[in-house]
């Protein structure tokens, strides 16, 4: 039975707690001689033991110095069995040293969960490499989309997604805004949208049926979202009647509409000097249509400083509507 001679908690661990680790695995790894491991070239899979004595041969400022975050990213990964064979491989040269995997083989060791990778273990030695390795541009979220099938819409859909995660996890505030809780990837950002049918379907509809709605909300991302909530919450037809009334130009607008008082808001904010943020402007829509939702009159829409982020209401109960 292996035990780790280090343990961590990366649930809840310190960026300051990650770093002393670094130092007291360094200087535990200066009283250790290497361990027998199979360096063969070849798929294996990595566990915790392997994890620790792959890291014993790595050297001590020969590649990067780890960051949370990241080790954090990839456990996340690992621990829900969602680490694929890309075929990225654990690198050693033909000293047995290793020379790229560092955070993969943390995430694995701190984390306890075993991981299937190619392993390479013959590359030449030379105190150069490092700089060659990972010397790509990275793939982006809409890359991911792009080639899984939604290569028509990817960079809309993939806007959408970071907005929905957004929300979902209330991130968003009155005034400013909140990181999501760790790093997404984009084979998440895949499944999130693969899964979401309604997502996709209201970046279709924006882009083709209310484009005039579109230009009035002055963001697609915000426009696609927003549509993709009402067709969850409410349906298509709902959409269509919202959508329609936000699009259309009116003389003279019905007194206290909800659609006239964020038409204006969203114009007086186009010429604004200080525009809102991007959330701040969803906050102010979703706002309008709670209230076009309900029939409330209303004469002006705003989002105050102290106000908790609007949320979009759901149907409302038959009993309730009767009422």
């Amino acid at each position: 039975m292996f035990t780790p001679h280090f343990t961590l908690d990366l649930t809840t661990v310190s960026s300051k707690a990650f770093q002393k680790f670094l130092e007291d695995f360094v200087a535990w790894q200066a009283t250790q001689e290497p361990r027998d491991i199979d360096l063969t070239n070849g798929w294996k899979t990595i566990t915790p033991e392997i994890a620790e004595a792959m890291l014993l041969r790595n050297p001590v400022n020969g590649n990067r110095r780890p960051t949370l975050p990241t080790v954090k990213y990839y456990a996340r990964q690992m621990v829900a069995k969602d680490w694929k064979k890309t075929g990225q491989p654990v690198i050693f040269n033909t000293a047995g040293k290793l020379e790229d995997a560092g955070h993969r083989l943390l995430a694995c060791y701190l984390s306890g969960a075993s991981f299937t990778t190619y392993v390479i273990g013959d590359v030449p030695e030379d105190p150069t490499l490092f700089a060659y390795i990972d010397n790509s541009k990275a793939r982006s979220s809409a890359d991911a989309l792009a080639t899984s099938g939604l290569n028509g819409q990817a960079k809309q859909i993939a806007a959408v997604v970071s907005m929905a995660m957004m929300y979902e996890h209330h991130c968003y505030l009155a005034t400013t805004k909140k990181p999501l809780p760790h790093k997404v990837s984009p084979h998440e950002v895949v499944n999130y949208a693969t899964e979401n049918q309604n997502l996709r379907l209201g970046v279709r509809l924006m882009s083709g049926e209310y484009k005039a709605a579109q230009t009035v909300l002055g963001y697609k991302d915000i426009a696609n979202f927003v549509a993709s909530q009402i067709i969850e919450l409410h349906g298509e037809e709902v959409l269509e009647e919202f959508m329609t009334e936000l699009g259309a130009v009116v003389d003279e607008p019905e007194d206290g509409s909800a659609i006239a008082a964020l038409q204006k808001v969203l114009a007086d904010d186009e010429r604004s000097r200080e525009p809102m943020q991007k959330h701040q402007v969803l906050g102010h829509v979703i706002k309008a249509f709670n209230s076009w939702k309900t029939g409330e009159s209303v004469k002006r829409i705003s989002l105050k400083v102290n106000e908790t982020f609007p949320r979009f209401i759901g149907p409302v109960p038959a009993q309730q509507a009767a009422e």
